[in-house]
């Protein structure tokens, strides 16, 4: 059989007809990976009950073939040993091997983004938490870079390149770097913290130190941004963020206190008083039911018997419009029931006599 091969191979010379023979079963091996792909492996992948395999195997078949078309094409070339001197060849065998090792990072890297691509839409969209939403996109990048590095290092080592001496660079300009971004380096690991540690989160309402108040609209690595009762946007950097005390009016109960303070005047029954204010409450389609609105009298003031109500409502997004219309109702209500509510005054006493017999004065 081999003389057979050698005897058709003289006619075009044996290293050619070697080429001939490598290249046809490298298009089988591509044309035969294409077909297990499609054909069985995707097959069997959409009988199970998770879509991970099936996206794996989708990243897996454009690598896979240009991977072997690469390898047939570098063994045939490989084989023409007219064409290739020591020099070519050595030039050819470090292209390949570059190709090579660069189909494989990239595979690497597109299996690592379909996985937690896959992990976000079916496990992570079931959790309570939206930690594990944010963290992936950081997870991915990490990974991407990591993967990258170690080709690299590889393929430096390949052509015996100083990779020691390369690392020491690299440190020594990261030391350089973070010296020079140490502000911005400080707002990523603060958010990085305060993605762990969760202070608030999408969503909450939260009260900065300095009075400011603003639903949290994102949270990233260099800042945290909130968007104001004005529809606008303020951007808090994250190293701020985590030194100051920060109030979350949303966590950990969603519930939140609607109170009012009003006065009254002091010829009102207080009883009465109390009774009104609890039933404007109670009969609001808003105010929960449980825990029970509950009326206070909290002081005597300088012209009003000071009283507070207060009671719940089941979001932070319903407490400013629950207690402008609590405050309609109740002045309406009072006037209604002959409940006086009086402007500030004061009582002015003016004392008038004759003067003390030791005030007078001498003759």
């Amino acid at each position: 059989m081999m003389n057979a091969f050698k005897d058709f191979g003289g006619l075009f010379g044996y290293d050619l007809f070697k080429v001939l023979i490598i290249l046809v079963i490298t298009a089988i091996a591509f044309l035969l990976s294409k077909w297990i792909i499609r054909k069985i492996l995707l097959k069997w992948a959409g009988k199970t009950k998770t879509s991970l395999d099936d996206r794996l195997f989708n990243v897996s078949g454009g690598p896979l073939r240009f991977v072997i078309l690469v390898v047939g094409i570098n063994y045939a070339l490989q084989s023409y040993a007219e064409l290739l001197t020591p020099g070519v060849k050595s030039h050819f065998d470090s292209i390949f091997y570059v190709l090579i090792a660069g189909t494989i990072t990239l595979w690497l890297m597109r299996m690592v983004t379909n996985f937690f691509e896959w992990y976000a839409e079916t496990i992570a969209i079931r959790t309570e938490s939206s930690a594990d939403d944010e963290f992936i996109p950081l997870i991915i990048r990490l990974t991407k870079i990591a993967i990258g590095s170690i080709a690299l290092i590889v393929m430096l080592k390949h052509f015996n390149q100083d990779v020691q001496s390369l690392v020491v660079s690299l440190g020594v300009g990261s030391l350089a770097l973070a010296l020079a971004a140490q502000e911005t380096l400080s707002n990523m690991i603060a958010g990085f913290v305060i993605m762990t540690d969760r202070p608030f989160r999408v969503g909450d309402r939260i009260e900065l130190s300095d009075g400011k108040v603003g639903d949290v609209y994102q949270v990233g690595l260099r800042s945290t941004k909130l968007m104001t009762f004005d529809n606008t946007l303020v951007i808090v950097p994250n190293s701020e963020i985590v030194k100051e005390r920060v109030v979350n009016r949303s966590y950990p109960d969603p519930l939140i206190r609607v109170r009012i303070d009003v006065g009254v005047a002091y010829s009102s029954d207080v009883d009465k008083v109390k009774k009104v204010l609890i039933d404007i409450f109670k009969n609001h389609p808003q105010i929960l039911d449980d825990p029970e609105p509950k009326a206070y009298f909290l002081n005597f003031g300088d012209s009003s018997l000071d009283f507070m109500v207060q009671g719940r409502v089941n979001s932070w997004k319903k407490q400013f419009a629950t207690s402008d219309e609590l405050r309609s109702q109740i002045l309406k209500r009072f006037n209604e029931e002959g409940i006086e509510i009086p402007f500030p005054q004061n009582d002015v006493w003016i004392r008038s006599g004759q003067q003390p017999e030791q005030n007078k004065p001498s003759e």
